[in-house]
């Protein structure tokens, strides 16, 4: 009888730790914090090497480029409930230097709305002192499963690597630990939450760098009334013609601003 008695409260242990278990490793619904590093000096580089102009702009950019920190980090804030995800910047005063080129489009604090489940994709971006509210569906990537691993913010996690907008290759680090399929800005696809992305072309990467379980209310709505929501189609037209692709600026110029506003 004793050990019939043990053999069951033994069982009953194993059971209540499967539980705590089940509930500690799949969350369903918290905040995740994020970091977003960018090599600002590469990235004006880059912007530069685009550039067509031989005169007054390319010496203005040189001498900004002197003064410019090597890296910047950006830091921004997901909550998570179900199938649903809102991205969106934490607000910080910048430096004397970075409110003088963030012109160049290293960050949009573009905020982020992804439904998972039904297919749903909103944002809205700062360009140039102006809201661009985008509506679509989510963005495809496709991805590569690998064998590597590492851990993000107490988190293991395997790294894919993907291709985006048909020719931009991207790095991936997600933990299954979070069943969530989203990610930092328009980053999904992947089984399990993304914790860490790097996009080479752009020159910057995310990493997220706490986790909370809390209960969060995921906004969908973003924007302001006026604002008149675009495709990403729609977006690429207005903007072509707003930036003066031809005279202003070069085709390599937009396609590198349009995949950082996409992204």
């Amino acid at each position: 009888m004793k050990i019939k008695f043990m053999m069951i409260a033994a069982l009953m242990l194993l059971g209540a730790g499967a539980a705590r278990a089940q509930y500690a490793h799949f969350p369903v619904a918290g905040t995740i914090e994020y970091e977003k590093t960018v090599h600002v000096k590469n990235f004006m580089k880059r912007h530069l090497s685009m550039s067509k102009d031989e005169g007054f702009d390319r010496t203005y950019i040189e001498q900004l480029m002197a003064k410019a920190p090597d890296s910047y980090v950006f830091k921004n804030k997901m909550m998570f409930n179900g199938s649903e995800s809102r991205y969106e910047p934490i607000k910080e005063e910048r430096t004397g230097i970075m409110r003088s080129i963030m012109w160049f489009g290293f960050d949009y604090e573009t905020t982020y709305y992804k439904d998972i489940k039904n297919g749903v994709f909103r944002s809205v971006a700062d360009y140039v002192g102006s809201n661009i509210l985008t509506q679509d569906s989510l963005l495809k990537v496709k991805w590569k499963i690998t064998d590597e691993y590492r851990t993000i913010a107490g988190y293991n996690c395997r790294r894919a690597n993907g291709v985006v907008l048909d020719s931009v290759f991207i790095v991936a680090f997600y933990t299954d630990e979070i069943p969530l399929s989203s990610g930092p800005g328009a980053f999904h696809g992947l089984p399990g939450m993304i914790l860490g992305v790097a996009v080479p072309e752009q020159h910057y990467n995310i990493y997220a760098t706490k986790v909370t379980f809390v209960q969060p209310q995921v906004m969908a709505e973003m924007g302001k009334k006026k604002d008149k929501p675009m495709t990403r189609a729609e977006l690429k037209t207005f903007l072509y013609d707003r930036m003066r692709v031809g005279d202003w600026n070069t085709e390599q110029q937009f396609n590198f601003l349009l995949t950082g506003l996409y992204l």
